[in-house]
């Protein structure tokens, strides 16, 4: 969902390798700027959706990969990373949530603690990160990488520890992988993000075994 009131809001966009700033200072900025209490999720995207669906993939792949994240956050942002990833599939030019998602708001102050531990370590990345193996960067290539965020955010809104994180990591570096076209990146991306999605069905499938047997035994069966 994209709307005008958040444009002001919106980091002037310069110093990166493409004329842009970096995904890492965009965030920042953005954080910075928004003077409210709170942050809805639609100012986000319209905000941030001049640099397509990778950016927004990386911001809502975050909350995972920081330590002790908010309580609530990590199966609130596994919504709208699953509708990018459906919008990339079906090859959609520009990003937007549904109305009923893009009234979510976070607090400005979780918002900037997240992004604030994460900058650094984005910022290392994006230093390595660079244009090459476009074969990786095809449309179809992307819509199969997208196929693969999108069960991965399926699983993160799912409450299977401790998968968050394993589960984040390939979404965020798909993410900047698109934003740097980095064919390597997004290849790498695509098998940790195998790799994640077998060891998550393994550990909820290992938890449901527990919990069954459990029940078993307190029923004497």
């Amino acid at each position: 969902m994209r709307g005008d009131h958040a444009r002001d809001s919106q980091p002037p966009a310069h110093g990166g390798p493409d004329g842009h700033d970096s995904v890492s200072r965009l965030l920042v900025a953005f954080g910075r700027s928004w003077r409210k209490g709170q942050i809805d999720l639609e100012s986000l995207v319209t905000a941030l959706e001049h640099r397509g669906h990778g950016v927004l993939l990386v911001l809502f792949g975050l909350p995972n990969l920081i330590p002790n994240p908010i309580p609530g956050l990590s199966a609130l942002f596994g919504i709208p990373l699953a509708i990018l990833s459906v919008q990339m599939i079906l090859q959609q030019p520009h990003p937007w949530l549904p109305r009923w998602l893009a009234r979510h708001k976070v607090e400005r102050d979780a918002y900037r603690r997240i992004v604030g531990r994460a900058a650094p370590w984005l910022a290392k990345v994006e230093r390595i990160l660079r244009p090459r193996l476009p074969l990786m960067l095809t449309p179809l290539a992307i819509s199969l990488i997208a196929t693969l965020c999108l069960m991965l955010s399926l699983l993160l809104a799912l409450p299977i520890p401790p998968t968050g994180s394993l589960l984040s990591a390939p979404i965020v570096l798909f993410g900047l992988a698109l934003i740097q076209r980095d064919g390597v990146s997004a290849l790498i991306a695509a098998l940790l993000g195998n790799a994640a999605m077998i060891f998550a069905l393994s550990a909820g499938w290992a938890a449901i075994k527990t919990v069954a047997a459990a029940i078993l035994g307190w029923t004497g069966a």
